[in-house]
């Protein structure tokens, strides 16, 4: 056993060592700062023991239990920011989504100027998220943005409304979410409009069906699953969602902005709770695990269905 072992590392020795850079950058990065995070979550780490942090006070569950009980104020907050980032999901996939599937269908008509149209509509998706959202920040800024402005001299309000704190400001982040966010929907869709066949229109047109019983009988059925796997790939990133909160409402937004990262980094670097800020983390990462595990066998069930 050792001997085909040894056989068998000698044999590819070479890819061995071509990809152990990798490996250790994956250590290093990912899975070494993964388990300390893991440990810091079972221990009572704060301002005051960070600096000895090996002799600080094992807790057990404590942190996590702390980020589940409602009671709690922590608990309470971790409770808010989950339910603020399903609505945030929700209305921005589902907004998203539409926006995306209305411009594909239209991109995917014959006209003159369609690949200039094809191009510009990905400007918002490779704006970088740092000039995205200042640009949005400053337009619902509540005494020099330019939303208020027209609202006013329009006469559509009489005051200038606070738009980045408060109940206002969850959907300011969304607003500048979708609109950052439609354009990869639509180049995904309009890539999979492409690949039904033009035969089964003809021969909808051919028994009379209208527009929309063909979008409804052919359309539809075909984007079913390029839909799923872009939606659930949308659930990902939007639990992920850090960078246009931070951005747009700064560290700490308020509960009622509030969603998981935010927390997480208001627990760890703002509070100094790093044992709380890395039970959160793990919490987090365990619901995104859940879903991916649920992307991943929705795509194995795509592509089995594609191959039969």
């Amino acid at each position: 056993m050792n001997r085909r072992l040894g056989a068998g590392l000698g044999r590819h020795r070479t890819a061995y060592i071509m990809i152990l850079p990798a490996v250790l950058a994956m250590l290093l990065v990912h899975y070494i700062p993964m388990l300390w995070g893991f440990y810091i979550s079972v221990h009572d780490v704060n301002l005051f023991t960070m600096a000895n942090w090996t002799s600080a006070p094992f807790v057990g569950i404590r942190n996590f239990v702390a980020g589940f009980d409602g009671s709690t104020a922590i608990g309470a907050r971790a409770f808010r920011s989950l339910v603020n980032i399903v609505v945030y999901s929700v209305v921005t996939i589902t907004a998203g989504y539409v926006i995306g599937l209305a411009v594909a269908l239209l991109l995917n008509q014959e006209f003159r100027g369609r690949t200039l149209m094809r191009g510009l509509i990905l400007l918002p998706y490779i704006t970088p998220d740092s000039v995205a959202y200042n640009v949005w920040r400053f337009i619902f800024q509540s005494r020099i943005g330019i939303l208020n402005r027209y609202l006013v001299q329009s006469g559509l309000v009489a005051e200038p409304t606070v738009w980045l704190i408060g109940k206002s400001a969850l959907w300011a982040v969304v607003v500048a979410s979708v609109w950052k966010g439609w354009p990869f929907a639509a180049l995904v869709l309009l890539a999979a409009l492409q690949k039904i066949p033009q035969e089964l229109y003809e021969a909808c047109r051919v028994d009379g069906a209208s527009s929309w019983q063909q979008f409804w009988c052919i359309t539809l059925p075909f984007l079913r699953p390029v839909s799923v796997t872009l939606i659930l790939m949308s659930i990902l990133w939007n639990f992920n969602a850090f960078n246009q909160f931070f951005i747009m409402l700064g560290k700490d937004p308020g509960v009622a902005a509030e969603v998981p990262s935010t927390l997480i980094l208001r627990e760890a670097f703002s509070n100094f709770n790093y044992g709380i800020g890395s039970a959160l983390s793990i919490i987090l990462m365990m619901i995104l695990l859940v879903i991916t595990v649920i992307y991943l066998r929705v795509l194995k069930g795509t592509a089995g269905s594609e191959e039969v």
